[in-house]
């Protein structure tokens, strides 16, 4: 697990390692979802250590690093994201 700030920092050398790679629609952070509810609760009052990254991509077939220094990364299919039709 790690904190915010080093959850941050990783992100940052994340989205530089695959920059420009096809199907990766989005690099951000997320809490940990490996926690048992309970310790994810107690870990969210404490500002705790609980930060992965999370990188969306289009299929399976993205290839994205396991983890940035020693921070998770939690991969998402999300599948192709188009603009939606204005409204109004």
């Amino acid at each position: 697990m790690a904190t915010l700030e080093r959850a941050r920092d990783a992100k940052t050398m994340l989205r530089d390692e695959i920059a420009g790679t096809d199907g990766v629609t989005g690099v951000g952070l997320t809490r940990s979802a490996a926690q048992p509810a309970r310790q994810h609760a107690d870990a969210v009052r404490q500002g705790g250590d609980d930060w992965v990254l999370r990188v969306n991509v289009t299929s399976r077939d993205v290839v994205v690093p396991q983890s940035v220094d020693g921070v998770d990364v939690e991969v998402r299919v999300v599948g192709a994201v188009t603009p939606s039709a204005p409204t109004g």
